[in-house]
């Protein structure tokens, strides 16, 4: 079947040619490839393809759509893994207590603080 979309000739192998061109470039390298690839399309529908045309514009839409979509999804994990990392995170009182030890481990000789303290009483 001739998908004028994703014609064969674009697949080497187990390889997509915009996977390729995808791995050869910087994240802003790629959208701006797939932005102006959305230009193009539109620009010319009218005078050359039309309908096949803007079919290709949205194809290459929806790959920028997706691509903006999963860097958010990184970028929030990766603000959530950083806010964790240095407590900005509003954690449960017994994960963190005041002196701001997890579970109540102190570097401070003979402080205690937290869920813990009744299991390790100090050595007097």
């Amino acid at each position: 079947m001739n998908d004028p979309i994703n014609p064969s000739h674009y697949t080497q192998g187990s390889v997509e040619c915009i996977e390729a061109i995808e791995a050869s470039m910087t994240s802003e390298a790629f959208k701006g490839f797939l932005k102006g690839n959305c230009i193009k399309y539109l620009f010319r529908y009218e005078k050359k393809n039309g309908l096949e045309d803007l079919e290709k514009c949205n194809w290459y839409l929806n790959h920028l759509l997706a691509t903006e979509r999963i860097e958010r999804i990184a970028a929030m994990q990766q603000e959530k893994k950083t806010e964790e990392v240095f407590g900005l995170v509003n954690h449960d009182p017994d994960d963190y207590m005041i002196s701001g030890c997890p579970d109540g481990f102190c570097p401070m000789p003979n402080v205690r603080q937290g869920p813990s303290e009744e299991m390790f009483k100090p050595v007097s």
